[in-house]
């Protein structure tokens, strides 16, 4: 089940990929080499933001980390996270300085958490 914290500013949320990007190394399995960037840890956005402006989205700060549009989100409450939501998200991989440009474009909404069957015993 998602639950979702209050949003953090976009500062905050660059200060979170550059600390994530900075403990990554080439031979990491998180890690992605981006013409433009570098080496940074891997991360997946919905198709909406890649390509979308002005949109509002929720975010992990788990590894890797992912964001996704409010619709998105709308589809995950509505049928849980299944082949179906994936479909519809579309993800896109992405380095983690693309990450950062990707979601300046847009407006965080919450940070978004998971909790497994197991963690609930």
């Amino acid at each position: 089940m998602a639950t979702v914290d209050e949003p953090g500013s976009a500062a905050e949320v660059t200060a979170y990929l550059d600390q994530c990007a900075k403990q990554v190394r080439i031979t990491h399995s998180s890690a992605i080499r981006c013409p433009r960037h570098g080496v940074t840890a891997y991360c997946h956005v919905c198709r909406h933001l890649h390509t979308g402006e002005g949109l509002g989205y929720l975010a992990t700060r788990d590894e890797p980390v992912q964001a996704w549009c409010e619709g998105c989100d709308g589809v995950v409450r509505e049928h849980g996270w299944s082949a179906r939501t994936d479909a519809e998200a579309g993800w896109v991989l992405c380095c983690g300085g693309c990450y950062a440009e990707i979601l300046a474009q847009h407006s965080l909404r919450g940070w978004a958490g998971f909790s497994y069957p197991e963690d609930s015993e």
